[in-house]
């Protein structure tokens, strides 16, 4: 298929994926909250979590899923037009981010103190780069993240237009993959004689490891737009080889074998990118049983509506729980009562609903106004399942595709979903 035809083609909606934004989300919220006084099968599954590092995980998926999201969008504009509007992107992404967070930072400038550099940094976005050198918790010290992004988008799409289209490939897959991971080892040379788990968060935090992830997410996306699908046993492989090269690392650190925590953490983040690969490109290529089963599982209403809210409620979440002191107990391995916790949820889930309808949705219809994508209707397995629970994960999970197109009447199918770049 041509490129001109490629760029005509409408972009296939994956719905599923704000499951995984809500599931992924809770995951986060649930790894920075604290032990209970009151709840051993509670506490058996926070130990759980902490020793899989299911948190890190989905937050690194994320990363793949953004720079899986960004570059499809980015393609399809060089593809149909020869250029990208900068205006248009900058804009939207401004309308998606700013609100919630600016508003979350000024309100804790006047709840919290922070010093002038603090504020500094998470007003410009680089709070990524200063709060691992000044590791004084700080109620928004989980921003990093999205200084990571911000960060991102400043160049990448200057990315995409500027390398040919025949270099691309090798550059989002192979070349700047290969930069992020020559990033860590030289970071772990230049801290060699730094405080230990400083000179780690300088790398899990730094935008240059993480490209990593996010590069590879544009590649995704550019495998998609040339119909060169990832999938089948390379996405087994990936995921299994992440998992030995996780109890590789941190069998080689226990031992005393990998003694730089830099080392350790570049060595970590190749193999969270490994299972996000995998997973992303599962969701997006896959035909098979698997697919259809995570597409019914993360198509279910709940999860999909958190999804919704993700953002916002990653955002506000840690400032929740420093004002209700839960954050303390969480830093000093003290155990809080079990109802502080369901308070600091409800909080966070109450405001992030205010947030979605009082202001998101307010801006996404201001963001339809610069640069709208037309979005095809989800088929197949990436359709959002209806009939009752039951009923529509079995029609999602065991129906093949071809069952699926011989299926419901055109009355019954699923109606127009709005998807989300996150």
């Amino acid at each position: 298929m041509s490129e001109n035809a490629t760029a005509g083609k409408k972009l296939e909606k994956f719905p599923a994926f704000d499951g995984f934004r809500g599931i992924g989300v809770v995951v986060v919220i649930f790894s920075h909250c604290p032990q209970v006084l009151e709840s051993s099968l509670y506490n058996t599954i926070w130990h759980i979590n902490q020793l899989s590092r299911v948190g890190y995980i989905a937050l690194d998926i994320f990363f793949v899923m953004s720079g899986f999201f960004i570059t499809r969008l980015l393609l399809r504009e060089r593809a149909k037009t020869g250029r990208i509007s900068f205006k248009d992107f900058y804009i939207r992404r401004a309308l998606r981010i700013f609100p919630v967070y600016y508003l979350t930072v000024i309100a804790c400038l006047f709840i919290f103190k922070f010093n002038t550099a603090d504020t500094v940094s998470l007003l410009s976005y680089t709070f990524n780069f200063y709060h691992p050198l000044h590791p004084v918790p700080n109620p928004l010290e989980h921003t990093w993240s999205l200084s990571v992004e911000e960060q991102f988008y400043f160049f990448w799409p200057l990315l995409i237009l500027l390398v040919p289209r025949l270099w691309l490939n090798r550059t989002m897959g192979v070349v700047v993959p290969l930069l992020a991971i020559a990033s860590g080892l030289v970071m772990a040379v230049i801290f060699l004689n730094h405080d230990l788990r400083e000179a780690g968060d300088v790398v899990y935090m730094s935008l240059f490891t993480r490209m990593l992830s996010l590069s590879l997410g544009g590649w995704l996306a550019l495998r998609e737009f040339e119909n060169k699908p990832l999938r089948g046993w390379r996405c087994l492989a990936l995921f299994l080889g992440a998992i030995v090269v996780l109890t590789l690392d941190r069998m080689g650190r226990n031992l005393g074998i990998i003694t730089s925590q830099p080392v350790y953490w570049t060595i970590a983040l190749i193999a969270y990118a490994m299972v996000s690969v995998s997973f992303v490109a599962t969701m997006v290529f896959d035909a098979g049983i698997l697919k259809r089963v995570m597409t019914a599982i993360l198509s279910i209403s709940l999860l999909r509506w958190l999804g919704q809210m993700s953002y916002a409620m990653y955002v506000f979440h840690l400032p929740v729980l420093f004002y209700l002191g839960i954050n303390d107990a969480a830093l000093n391995g003290a155990k809080a009562p079990i109802l502080m916790v369901a308070i600091a949820f409800a909080v966070t889930l109450g405001l992030s609903i205010l947030s979605l309808y009082l202001l998101e949705t307010p801006m996404a219809k201001l963001k339809e106004s610069f640069g709208k994508v037309r979005l095809s209707e989800a088929t197949g397995t990436n359709a959002v399942p209806r009939g009752g629970v039951l009923a529509s994960f079995a029609r999602m999970a065991f129906m093949s595709p071809e069952d699926k197109r011989d299926g419901p009447p055109p009355s019954s199918r699923p109606k127009a979903w709005t998807d989300q770049v996150k």
